[in-house]
């Protein structure tokens, strides 16, 4: 017998359709069919399980979040809700944010519903209970945190035998419920060192410490204990709506079927992603997920983008691995309302290399109004952002601008000091003036600091790090409230000076506090930058910046630059985009040359096998980046990757060749 109020499905009507378009800003036919393509429309109907391929620019999360106002609108049934699961806390949080934009979205962020995390869904629902069902704590779910706990209790020797065999911290974590995992090389299992290892191991997770990946160990360990926890599950959430599904890893696929779809009564899911833009992966597994991969066989295509026109879309499409209707509908006006801009090359050698960035920013004043230059995001990336190797140039981006912070452009991860949250939030706020990352930023350097100095902070939660520490503090904030007003006061750019006379101890005092008096002794992660903020000039040259804003001209800007790596701006959208040569056993750009010429396309060999994966990953790396720009896309090359015959294939292809070898 159905329950009361129990969820059945029903059909979206054209009323809610146009309803949802209106609250979007689309107008009341933003979802319309247009000529021939009514993949969008077709898409907010559905509500069948099924996949939806949707390419760069595509509008998904808007669609999406259009759907799931529909959803909330129509929702009737108090114990039963609608589950959003995200791949990254950016995807999450911009959900977030814009449900929570009106009144009726914002429902979705309450229960019966769950918008979070894939792997905030599994500690709150999975891992979490069960673990502290059988009696253990939960004090930090945090690799980075868990690994530097594992490598303190390895003896001097282990951790010398370590570095002997080339293996990483990350050979101390686990797949398996013995805390065993096949990330040893050719150790054996039974050998000192590898029990030695699987000890730490177990002795750190006894403890509460735990790597982000081994929560789906312990939560299928409860579903091999308790099957009806799945079953349970289904009930509570009968719709699932997963976004950035190909970036699944065959843990989280596997653990998210077995609980939806695997077996009697499963709930409708929807994924939403690109296969092309499958740019992250697994520890164990870099091959991403085999069981349930996406898309599916019941897939859908989205194929118009709204970011870039047509030109871009015929520059990029070959780099997909497989290709795929794409059709260019933009430029997206959302940002700055002129045309789009011809794709440039930037040509260099190893004497001016250092020139690309300055060639690319006096590019950017020539392209664009004042106007557009404040208005526009303008970013260069690179596959490789941090390299040990100097040879062969250019490796990384620190080849292009030497005083670049790698950990500052790391997204969903912790930092190793105070100064880069810090930075890392500069680097997000751009020019915004946006004070939420720096809130974000200083409430979880604040929770890292009190995390080293003891605190149980069950780090597992759905709430903000702000939400967290006002939490922990239990109304005593007068501290933390004047670290904020500092850091707000210097807009997150903080001299040593200051920081060392008033905001290390107010942090100290904050931490303690949250760690119930336990004391803050002088730690790494307290020191301080010394080229301060980053803001002075000398002789007309910059002091080094560690927010990697590259600035031009440099005594008076006009534009900035933000740097960063392919994965961190997965996703965004910039006015304009340069995507950088880097290095990992060959130069990225220049072994993709035949693709750039058209004289290549997919990731298929001559006949019906694919490239190796190392090919395929640099394809789908560069097909997130040069897929980014709405006005203007730009690539920087070796100039002696190029024959005068491929320059001029290039330049028949559309490409304006720009050669900062020669005296501008």
């Amino acid at each position: 017998m159905t329950e009361p109020f129990q969820w059945r499905p029903f059909d979206i009507s054209d009323s809610d359709i146009t309803w949802a378009s209106e609250l979007m800003g689309l107008g009341l036919n933003g979802f319309a069919k247009v000529g021939n393509d009514e993949s969008r429309l077709a898409a907010i109907r559905n509500m069948d399980t099924a996949d939806f391929e949707a390419c760069p620019g595509s509008g998904k999360t808007t669609l999406l979040v259009a759907k799931l106002a529909i959803l909330a609108n129509r929702w009737r049934h108090p114990r039963q809700g609608v589950c959003v699961l995200s791949h990254t806390n950016a995807a999450r949080n911009e959900i977030g944010a814009r449900l929570s934009a009106s009144p009726v979205g914002g429902a979705l962020l309450r229960y019966p519903h769950f918008v979070g995390t894939i792997h905030s869904f599994v500690n709150e629902f999975l891992a979490v209970p069960w673990l502290r069902s059988k009696g253990n704590p939960i004090k930090a779910i945090d690799t980075q945190i868990a690994l530097k706990q594992r490598m303190g209790l390895l003896a001097w020797n282990w951790r010398t035998a370590m570095r002997g065999r080339n293996l990483s911290e990350f050979a101390l974590m686990y797949e398996r419920a013995d805390y065993t995992a096949d990330n040893k090389g050719n150790l054996g299992a039974g050998t000192p060192f590898a029990q030695a290892m699987v000890a730490a191991a177990r002795a750190s997770s006894e403890a509460g410490y735990f790597c982000y990946d081994e929560m789906f160990v312990w939560a299928n360990e409860l579903l091999d204990a308790r099957p009806e926890v799945a079953a349970a599950l289904r009930e509570r959430f009968p719709f699932v709506f997963v976004d950035e599904a190909q970036d699944n890893s065959e843990a989280q696929s596997a653990l998210l079927h077995r609980v939806f779809l695997d077996g009697a009564n499963p709930s409708r899911r929807q994924r939403f992603g690109d296969s092309n833009q499958a740019i992250y992966s697994s520890a164990f597994d870099q091959s991403g997920a085999s069981t349930d991969p996406f898309p599916g066989t019941n897939k859908f295509d989205l194929p118009r983008s709204y970011r870039f026109n047509q030109t871009t879309a015929d520059q990029v499409k070959d780099l997909g691995v497989v290709p795929q209707p794409l059709m260019g509908a933009g430029p997206s006006l959302s940002a700055i309302k002129g045309a789009a801009k011809a794709p440039a090359i930037f040509l260099f050698d190893d004497d001016s290399v250092g020139d690309v960035l300055p060639r690319y920013a006096a590019h950017l004043i020539g392209q664009f109004t004042e106007g557009e230059l404040r208005a526009g995001t303008y970013v260069a990336v690179a596959g490789v952002h941090e390299s040990d190797r100097a040879e062969p140039v250019p490796c990384s981006m620190g080849h292009y601008a030497p005083h670049y912070d790698a950990a500052c452009g790391r997204r969903d991860a912790s930092q190793a000091t105070f100064a880069q949250y810090l930075s890392r939030a500069r680097f997000e706020m751009g020019n915004t003036g946006n004070v939420f990352p720096l809130v974000h930023a200083t409430a979880s350097a604040v929770l890292t600091l009190a995390n080293i100095a003891g605190a149980d902070l069950s780090l597992y939660g759905r709430k903000s790090p702000h939400r967290r520490v006002l939490e922990k503090l239990d109304g005593n904030t007068a501290a933390y409230n004047a670290l904020l007003e500092l850091v707000f006061a210097h807009k997150g750019d903080l001299s040593k000076a200051v920081w060392d006379a008033n905001g290390k101890p107010l942090a100290i005092s904050i931490a303690e506090a949250i760690a119930s008096m336990a004391p803050v002794v002088t730690h790494a992660f307290l020191v301080w930058p010394e080229h301060g903020s980053g803001t002075e000039l000398k002789d007309e040259k910059p002091v080094p910046r560690n927010d990697n804003l590259f600035s031009y001209p440099h005594a008076e800007p006009k534009v900035h630059i933000r740097l960063g790596s392919i994965h961190s701006v997965k996703g965004e959208t910039h006015t304009a985009t340069l995507v950088l040569e880097s290095f990992y056993y060959n130069h990225h750009l220049n072994e993709l040359k035949p693709w750039l010429l058209g004289a290549r396309s997919g990731g298929m060999k001559k006949g019906t096998t694919f490239e190796g994966p190392r090919l395929l990953g640099r394809l789908r790396l560069h097909y997130v980046a040069m897929t980014r720009s709405s006005h203007l896309l730009c690539i920087a090359m070796r100039k002696d990757a190029l024959t005068d015959a491929d320059i001029a294939t290039l330049q028949g292809r559309g490409w304006e060749i720009i050669d900062c070898c020669a005296v501008p």
